[in-house]
């Protein structure tokens, strides 16, 4: 399995969303972050009293996928994240050791499925 993290642009972040579902992508994290460095987009960029430097609101998007999907989801990142400017992003691909569904503690790429209800349906 595999995790990967890409820290987007506001901006693209719905267009992004719905080329992953598209794809099959059936769940995903977004969560808001403040992006330092580098990678801050001057036109979206904010000063701040807390930081020497300026930084720009960004989503992270984590998707945890089988080692399979990883290409396809990574090219769709690529294809509706890119504007070709500063503050594009980036992306990061870690592999996954374990995975544990918490409810049954089962193990495995099968977490990564469906959930069934308690009837086996999907």
């Amino acid at each position: 399995m595999k995790e990967i993290k890409a820290y987007i642009r506001r901006s693209k972040m719905d267009d992004i969303v719905h080329g992953l579902k598209a794809i099959g992508v059936k769940a995903m994290s977004v969560i808001p972050v403040e992006g330092i460095g580098a990678l801050a987009d001057p036109e979206a960029s904010e000063l701040s009293l807390n930081y020497v430097t300026n930084y720009s609101m960004v989503y992270k998007l984590e998707i945890v996928c089988r080692e399979s999907d990883a290409h396809r989801i990574v090219d769709t990142l690529l294809g509706l994240a890119r504007t070709g400017a500063k503050g594009d992003g980036v992306i990061f691909i870690s592999d996954i050791e374990r995975a544990i569904k918490i409810r049954s503690g089962e193990e495995g790429e099968f977490t990564l499925d469906s959930p069934k209800d308690d009837a086996g349906n999907k």
